[in-house]
């Protein structure tokens, strides 16, 4: 049977504790880098999901003009015709061309509104993206490396 010296119990100790420790703080520094990671995931989803329903709703509104400006000029031809009928231009086809008009305007001005507001969603994008990818590199790197001393 091996005896041991209050020296050698104590080192022993030490190293268990030291290791002990060092196993912990991997596992925090571990798990605070999964948890980070797990964040800026769920961003990028929400951040595409934004981006996703930005541009349906900008389809759904220029699918509205669309039916709109169909509508008005069907009115149009309406009194078009009625104007042949009773041999006659009538003064109310100028209301209408206003109308596809302010039909038109609206629908660039959706078309705009629609790409400023996705650039600024993707500026957002790409900024979590990137700490995302950081966040992905540093795990990488103490996986390989080791938290160091």
């Amino acid at each position: 049977m091996k005896t041991m010296t209050i020296d050698s119990y104590f080192l022993t100790n030490l190293l268990k504790e030291n290791s002990t420790e060092q196993n912990s703080t991997d596992g925090a520094l571990e798990e605070m880098i999964n948890s980070t990671s797990k964040i800026l995931n769920k961003k990028l989803e929400i951040l595409s999901a934004e981006i996703w329903w930005r541009l349906h709703l900008a389809s759904k509104n220029l699918s509205h003009l669309d039916a709109d400006k169909s509508c008005v000029q069907y009115m149009l031809n309406k009194l078009d015709r009625a104007a042949i009928y009773h041999l006659r231009e009538h003064r109310e086809k100028g209301i209408f061309y206003r109308k596809l008009f302010d039909i038109e305007t609206e629908k660039r001005s959706e078309q705009v509104e629609c790409w400023r507001d996705v650039i600024m969603v993707m500026k957002d994008f790409l900024f979590v993206w990137e700490a995302h990818e950081k966040a992905q590199s540093r795990a990488v790197f103490i996986n390989h490396a080791g938290p160091g001393t």
